[in-house]
């Protein structure tokens, strides 16, 4: 994200819309997205600067909130477990408001394999660390920091902002990072396009196995799997993002939906499958207008960049909005009529929009709501449910309502 700054919450943002579908089948028409309004219902406070939450999708119930600062707690109900589930505050740096705790996902069988993984910024060097830690059985109410198990380490020597950090687990069961370009204004150090950089882009790899002295394997079907370069690094999946702060899965249509941090003008949302090997266009492109016209050849050749499915502009001094905060498709229970919208805001004005599409590939985009106190990350229950957290320290339930 941009540097943190609050402002008030300031309506009547529009977005812009447009066709451009991700390749394959998406599922089922939806509700359209003007005849919604979305609200924020309180379910636990305290928080401290909260970035993310989640589930561990084992039928337990619990939620789990990331705090920048190194602590993962547990919320049940209503109630927060007074003692931390995880607690990384001694490992992590905090810096530039960008650094810390970043996101957690859980192992996608994490009843028979009780793996928990961990994207964050390391105290020595700034570099975004994806680790492995474990529990001795999926209901316990503590992890061990001695079970940690170094995964990857991408590095990022020259700013604290735009780390990315979110983690997903794909419906192929690999583990996919997004990664921030590395800081700084406009990409200076070309990574988002750089094959042999690891920032800027969505990477992918197998944590189940282990291959060639890592603890990983690289999927034989990434995109550079077979390349012979010694160079290129064969975890990237997708590249040509400037910070993907928040990506997701759809639970049913298996589709990919990226908000990716804009610079001086533009926020994006991208919505594409899971297929690998697309160039986002970041730094040639902000949203679809060119940022940097010397970036939109690689190795001489033109860029082929994937379109924005919705954007929406900053406004003069971000008075609009600052920075995109993705979320996810709706695919619970007690909404019925809202299944396969996608929901997402921005971290400075709070606006909520949601997106609708439907088999002919269209895309209708409109303001359903607004938050306050700097939302920072959507999440889903087991079961699918939406919730936000916010930097003021709240946990919300969205909830759906028709107009």
């Amino acid at each position: 994200m941009r540097r943190i700054r609050a402002i008030a919450v300031v309506a009547g943002l529009v977005a812009t819309l447009v066709g451009y579908p991700p390749t394959g089948a998406i599922a089922g028409a939806t509700y359209p997205a003007s005849q919604v309004s979305i609200s924020l219902v309180t379910v636990a406070s305290g928080f401290t600067n909260p970035t993310y939450v989640t589930s561990a999708r084992d039928g337990v119930g619990r939620l789990f909130v990331v705090e920048q600062g190194g602590l993962v707690k547990v919320v049940v109900g209503t109630r927060v477990q007074s003692t931390a589930y995880l607690n990384l505050k001694s490992r992590i740096a905090t810096g530039g408001g960008e650094q810390g705790l970043l996101s957690i996902v859980f192992h996608p069988s994490f009843k028979t394999r009780p793996y928990l993984y961990a994207a964050y910024t390391r105290a020595s060097d700034g570099a975004l660390v994806v680790s492995r830690f474990s529990v001795r059985s999926y209901r316990d109410s503590t992890v061990a920091l001695s079970t940690e198990r170094v995964l990857l380490v991408a590095p990022h020597p020259n700013q604290t902002n735009h780390n990315g950090g979110q983690l997903q687990f794909g419906p192929d069961n690999y583990l996919y990072i997004s990664t921030g370009d590395g800081g700084g204004g406009g990409d200076p150090y070309r990574n988002a396009e750089n094959f042999t950089s690891l920032l800027g882009k969505i990477l992918r790899i197998n944590v189940d196995a282990s291959c060639s002295g890592k603890p990983y394997c690289i999927p034989s079907d990434n995109p550079f799997a077979k390349s012979t370069s010694t160079t290129i690094r064969k975890e990237i999946f997708d590249y040509g993002l400037r910070n993907p702060w928040r990506f997701s899965f759809d639970r049913i249509d298996h589709t990919m939906w990226i908000g990716d941090v804009g610079q001086d003008l533009y926020e994006e949302i991208d919505h594409a499958t899971a297929v690998g090997g697309r160039d986002f266009g970041w730094s040639c492109k902000e949203a679809f207008t060119t940022y940097n016209s010397n970036a939109c050849t690689i190795n001489g050749h033109t860029r082929n960049w994937v379109h924005p499915t919705a954007t929406y502009s900053h406004g003069t001094n971000d008075s609009t909005g600052c920075a995109v905060i993705g979320g996810y498709a709706y695919r619970g229970p007690t909404y019925p009529w809202a299944i396969g919208l996608y929901v997402f805001t921005d971290y400075c004005s709070g606006t909520i929009w949601t997106t609708g599409h439907t088999r002919s590939y269209s895309y209708s985009t409109a303001v359903t709501g607004h938050s306050s106190g700097n939302p920072t990350g959507f999440g889903e229950s087991d079961g699918g449910d939406l919730y936000m957290v916010n930097q003021a320290g709240n946990l919300y339930r969205v909830k759906f309502a028709k107009r």
